[in-house]
């Protein structure tokens, strides 16, 4: 089991990751994962504590999650695929057995030049969207055509440009 703290390395003997913003369900679990460099202490408040906002978006056998952290950080996306995960990992969510039931999110921040984890926030999403994201992969899981087509991997996009023009100026 993998220990993740703030102040330490994501990954043991991996001190750079590329800039990369990775949303996973896997295995029942439900991770953000935002990889940036020259992180802003406004960026790194903003996931830790500004209001956050989610949407799923599907389109085809692609899910895409869609999020944003307070003013600083604007919307943006994180594509997932079903069949990017191994067999053993792909579990469907069983529905919701209490309409006030939440998914929880796990949201892990990490200066990429360094690996070293900034922020961590975990927050649950509403029963409606919860209610949502369970039907959207389940119904993932049906589509098993989409399993024969040559996927390509999920494709991160983070707006360099609209990142810096969120963030103050410093005094030069």
């Amino acid at each position: 089991m993998q220990i993740v703290a703030i102040g330490k390395s994501l990954f043991e003997e991996r001190y750079e990751l590329p800039e990369a913003i990775e949303y996973n369900y896997q295995a029942g679990d439900h991770t953000l994962l935002l990889s940036m460099k020259n992180l802003h202490p406004k960026e790194i408040e903003a996931v830790r504590q500004d209001e956050a906002e989610f949407a799923l978006y599907c389109e085809n056998s692609i899910v895409f999650l869609l999020y944003r952290f307070g003013e600083v950080l604007p919307w943006s996306d994180s594509a997932f695929s079903w069949w990017n995960l191994t067999e053993e990992d792909r579990r469907i969510p069983a529905p919701p057995q209490n309409p006030a039931e939440r998914i929880l999110l796990k949201i892990i921040l990490i200066e990429a030049a360094t690996g070293i984890v900034k922020a961590i926030r975990v927050t649950t999403l509403s029963p409606a969207f919860t209610e949502n994201c369970t039907k959207r992969f389940a119904d993932r899981r049906q589509a098993k055509s989409f399993r024969e087509t040559n996927l390509l991997p999920a494709v991160f996009r983070f707006t360099k440009a609209k990142r810096q023009q969120n963030l103050p100026q410093t005094p030069s």
